[in-house]
C-alpha cells in the first residue's frame, strides 16, 4: 500500500504540474482563473476521500482502492485527449476524474498500512504513510517533470527550452515570428501533456492490478489455513 501511495502521488503531482501551466500558457487564462479551473482536483480528492467509507462498507477496502485507481487511470486518458476547441472541458473533466479515483487510496489506504503492524508502531506506520505521499508528490515534480522537459525540447527541436521562455521571447518579435514561435512551443507543450496523462495511467493501471492481486494474495493463505484447522468430531460437538 505504501508503493501504491507513493505511485498515485506521483501522478497526481506530474499532471498537476503540467495542467496548470497549459491553463495559463495554452489556453491563455489568468493565474486566477487557472486556479478556479484547477480547484476541481483538490475538490475530487475531497469528494472521493468522503465517499470511500461508503464504499468499503459494499466492498473490501482492497477492491474499492483498485477500483477507485481505475477510474484515476481513466481521468489521465482524458488528459491524453485533451486538444483543440474541446481542450478545457477534457482536462477539467480529467484532473476531476483522477482525483476523484484517488480518494478510496488516501482514505483506506492509511488505514490498511497503520492496521498492518501492532498497536505500538501504529504511530511509525502512519509517519510512513504520510512521507510516501508527499515523497511521492515530490518525485512526481522531478521525474514526470523531467520528462515533459524532454519531450518539449525534442518537439521543438531544442530552440526553446520551456513554455514560458517563449511566451516571454514572442513577444520580442515581430508579429508573425513571434506567433509561430508560440504556435510551436504550444503544441509541443500538448505533446507534454500527453505523454504525461498516458504515462500517469500507466501508474494507476499498475497501482489497481498490483492492488487486487496483493489483496488475493494475502486472501489466498487465510482461506487455506482455515480448510486445514480440524472440524470438531461429532462426539465433542454433543459434549
Amino acid at each position: 500500500m505504501l508503493v501504491a501511495l507513493v505511485f498515485a502521488g506521483m501522478a497526481m503531482a506530474g499532471t498537476g504540474l503540467l495542467v496548470t501551466q497549459y491553463l495559463q500558457n495554452v489556453l491563455g487564462h489568468s493565474p486566477v482563473v487557472s486556479a478556479l479551473l484547477f480547484a476541481p482536483m483538490g475538490l475530487g480528492v475531497a469528494v472521493g476521500t468522503m465517499t470511500a467509507p461508503a464504499l468499503a462498507r459494499r466492498m473490501k477496502q482492497p477492491n474499492a482502492i483498485a477500483g477507485g485507481l481505475a477510474v484515476s487511470a481513466l481521468g489521465s486518458l482524458l488528459l491524453v485527449l485533451a486538444d483543440g476547441g474541446h481542450a478545457l472541458p477534457l482536462v477539467m473533466t480529467g484532473i476531476t476524474v483522477l482525483a476523484l479515483g484517488t480518494g478510496p487510496l488516501f482514505a483506506l489506504g492509511t488505514g490498511l498500512v497503520i492496521g498492518s503492524v501492532p498497536p505500538e508502531r501504529a504511530g511509525s506506520a502512519a509517519s510512513m504513510s504520510e512521507t510516501g505521499n508527499y515523497f511521492g508528490g515530490s518525485l512526481g515534480f522531478a521525474l514526470l517533470g523531467v520528462l515533459a522537459a524532454v519531450v518539449y525540447r525534442s518537439r521543438t527541436d531544442g530552440t526553446s527550452d520551456s513554455l514560458a521562455g517563449a511566451v516571454e521571447a514572442s513577444r520580442h518579435l515581430p508579429a508573425d515570428r513571434g506567433a509561430e514561435l508560440l504556435d510551436t512551443a504550444r503544441e509541443a507543450f500538448t505533446a507534454s501533456l500527453h505523454v504525461t496523462g498516458g504515462v500517469a495511467a500507466v501508474f494507476f493501471v499498475g497501482l489497481a492490478v498490483l492492488t487486487s492481486l496483493a489483496s488475493r494474495v494475502r486472501t489466498a493463505p487465510d482461506e487455506e489455513v482455515s480448510t486445514r484447522l480440524p472440524r470438531p468430531s461429532s462426539s465433542s460437538a454433543s459434549r
